[in-house]
């Protein structure tokens, strides 16, 4: 396979898990959260942008696992199109409002995938 389409691969895939895991630890955390009436207005944003970070990072991690190079590049490929399909996906249901909160959350998740694509090759020993 040759490295553009192993990049585009590894960067989708990537994307997906990352997407995957944010959706499942948003609702883990909505559970947690409901049951014990814990639910402050205030904090609800910065926990989904700790809560994508982490979701990006797995996603990072795993695009640069499968294109076995440039942890860096393909941990922020696979998180800027994390943020690519968000920002579509909210501009579709009519939510494209970019307020700081979205900065946030953008930066949040782009610094978590990219630091989980330098984590997994750094861990691999490539």
């Amino acid at each position: 396979m040759s490295d553009k389409k192993r990049f585009i691969k590894s960067a989708l895939t990537g994307m997906l898990c990352g997407i995957l895991t944010s959706v499942v630890l948003t609702c883990a955390c909505a559970l947690i959260l409901s049951r014990s009436g814990m639910l402050g207005d205030n904090i609800l944003g910065y926990a989904s942008a700790g809560l994508l970070a982490a979701g990006a990072f797995l996603g990072g991690f795993v695009s640069a696992k499968l294109n076995r190079a440039a942890g860096l590049i393909a941990g922020a490929a696979a998180g800027a199109a994390m943020l690519a399909l968000i920002v579509l996906v909210s501009a579709f249901m009519g939510n494209s409002g970019f307020t700081a909160l979205f900065f946030i959350k953008a930066a949040a998740l782009l610094i978590g995938s990219a630091l989980g694509g330098v984590i997994s090759i750094r861990n691999s020993g490539t």
